[in-house]
């Protein structure tokens, strides 16, 4: 058996309104992202990562991706998962 670990993010991704669908095509290409809903100027999205740090640097290159105003983590869940 091994363990394994799962955190889950979800955070809220502020963009300059036209820069929204651009800013959604590139976090939905970033690994262990899903978004979920588009509400004008903000797109709410999930991480799932292997650890508080993987997600850390998931979250920081949203940062960088242009047109991003604000990145604003609203929840956190960490799960370990036993795989049998």
């Amino acid at each position: 058996m091994e363990d394994e670990k799962l955190v889950i993010s979800s955070l809220i991704v502020e963009a300059h309104p036209e820069a929204v669908p651009a800013v959604t095509e590139a976090l939905a290409a970033l690994e262990g992202v899903e978004v979920h809903e588009v509400n004008g100027y903000k797109i709410v999205v999930t991480i799932e990562a292997p650890s508080t740090g993987a997600s850390h640097e998931v979250s920081s290159r949203m940062v960088a991706i242009p047109g991003v105003l604000n990145v604003n983590l609203v929840y956190v869940n960490f799960e370990d998962e036993t795989l049998g």
